[in-house]
């Protein structure tokens, strides 16, 4: 027995020794002016160089990764790292001497600027010597990155004193650009596209219940689509998109490619005067312009959803509303392409829903929805504040009658002592119509005696115009007109 415990105490230092040994650890350490996307580090002569080191992040200049090394004897190690521009190097470690391999940029290199004033991305160059025996596209000197049409991206060629290289440009509908003996010693600046045209942008708003796979733009009449201008992107229901296009051209054809593979197309968009393109939806166009249709909610309960569509749908569309609500006593602006004649559905957050059909949007330019709006003669009839009139009609007692001369309804009414800030909206859910009239006396805030009838008073129609009235009396008895 004591010859056992003996051999055993023999035998138990070393096995706590191993135990006790610390983990070791490598460093890289990024000493180039490139960013690190790929590090991996492994034993000489493996064949199976393991993980990505970074898995999802990079190393950026002056960076630097510490590597947990496993335990064990083992002290002779690789390093491979692979840059943003597709390039990659290896070192050889001794982790037991010296635990750190050191990547730093070495050897001749050349500074330029890629400006791409085409109207498509810039998805790959690739440059070589002139003077080599055999042409020779080589590694994509972008690597991972793109260059957006107007935009530059600065580059920096390692390891050659060359001056005048041979260079091929790929765009992103495949589209090539070659150029030979470029000396870029002279002319550090590689540009691409004619920057003397002049850029068209358009914001195009997806209105329909799909996403966009595909967003397609050519010169009106021209053959083929070309690129995508989405890229990798899609354009989901009610998000736009800026679609830029450098051309002397000002009409162009619009066609997106929809989730479930239908397709609107719309022809002859005049981009030198519109800004603003909506898509309605796949399948075939609906006949007429856009018309918008200003909603006030006179109900004392929230409107959940709006539909807008023309008559005789297969079904009411897109909510109008999509996440937002429609408060008692707020507005909101809706529209739809189609002719004068639509229909209006509303559903309010108790799931009751009203409905009316035929409305004359050429006629109607506002809908005040309060009980009975399905069926009133008029839509856009407001109830104006009180204020006694006189007999006659023509004058209001102690107050001024309001009358809207334009074409457009007055939707908002500010009242205020001279020089002092709007204050807050003065009709609330009413609204003054065209051709309409509204019998106003002063508010009590004004004060009272004769400074209560001076007042500024700004009214705002529909189309955001606002008619500013100084110094205003509010007390003449007389019928104003607002136009």
């Amino acid at each position: 027995m004591p010859r056992l415990i003996l051999a055993l105490l023999l035998l138990a230092p070393p096995a706590l020794a191993q135990e006790a040994q610390p983990a070791r650890e490598a460093v890289v350490a990024n000493d180039t002016d490139r960013l690190m996307q790929e590090i991996y580090l492994y034993p000489v002569g493996a064949t199976d160089p393991g993980r990505d080191r970074l898995a999802n992040a990079v190393l950026p200049p002056r960076g630097m990764l510490r590597i947990t090394l496993p335990r064990g004897p083992a002290c002779n190690y690789e390093v491979r790292v692979v840059f943003d521009d597709a390039a990659d190097d290896r070192r050889r470690m001794d982790v037991c001497r010296t635990p750190r391999a050191t990547f730093a940029d070495s050897g001749p290199r050349r500074d330029l600027a890629v400006v791409n004033d085409s109207d498509l991305e810039l998805r790959e160059l690739y440059l070589w010597p002139s003077t080599a025996r055999v042409p020779d596209s080589g590694t994509d000197r972008l690597g991972t990155r793109t260059v957006p049409p107007g935009e530059t991206l600065p580059l920096r060629l390692r390891g050659t004193a060359e001056c005048v290289f041979d260079l091929r440009a790929v765009f992103a509908d495949d589209s090539e650009e070659k150029r030979q003996r470029v000396d870029l010693c002279r002319t550090p600046r590689l540009g691409f596209g004619d920057p003397s045209l002049p850029v068209r942008v358009a914001a195009v708003a997806n209105r329909a219940r799909f996403t966009v796979r595909e967003l397609y733009a050519r010169a009106m009449g021209q053959e083929g689509w070309g690129a995508d201008r989405l890229g990798s992107a899609t354009l989901e229901p009610r998000a736009d998109v800026a679609l830029r296009i450098r051309s002397r051209d000002c009409r162009f054809d619009l066609r997106a490619v929809y989730e479930n593979d239908r397709e609107e197309v719309q022809p002859g968009l005049d981009l030198c005067r519109t800004q603003a393109v909506e898509l309605a939806g796949p399948g075939p166009a609906v006949p007429g312009e856009l018309r918008r249709l200003l909603l006030v909610n006179g109900y004392r309960r929230t409107i959940a959803q709006v539909f807008l569509i023309a008559p005789d749908p297969d079904d009411w569309g897109e909510d109008q509303l999509g996440d937002a609500r429609l408060a008692p006593g707020a507005r909101q602006e809706v529209s739809v392409t189609s002719g004068c004649t639509v229909d209006l559905r509303i559903v309010f957050d108790s799931d009751a829903a009203e409905e009316r059909r035929g409305i004359d949007l050429c006629a109607n330019s506002l809908v005040l929805l309060r009980p009975g709006w399905a069926v009133a003669e008029r839509l856009d009839a407001e109830e104006p504040l009180a204020a006694p009139a006189t007999p006659g009609g023509g004058a209001v007692v102690g107050g001024v009658r309001l009358r809207n001369r334009s074409a457009l309804p007055i939707v908002e009414l500010y009242v205020a002592r001279p020089g002092s800030a709007p204050g807050s909206d003065r009709l609330g859910t009413t609204v003054i119509a065209a051709g309409g009239v509204l019998d106003f006396l002063p508010p009590a805030e004004l004060g009272q005696g004769a400074d209560r009838c001076r007042a500024d008073l700004t009214a705002v129609f529909r189309d955001g115009r606002a008619l500013r009235l100084p110094g205003f009396d509010l007390c003449s008895g007389e019928e104003v007109p607002l136009q």
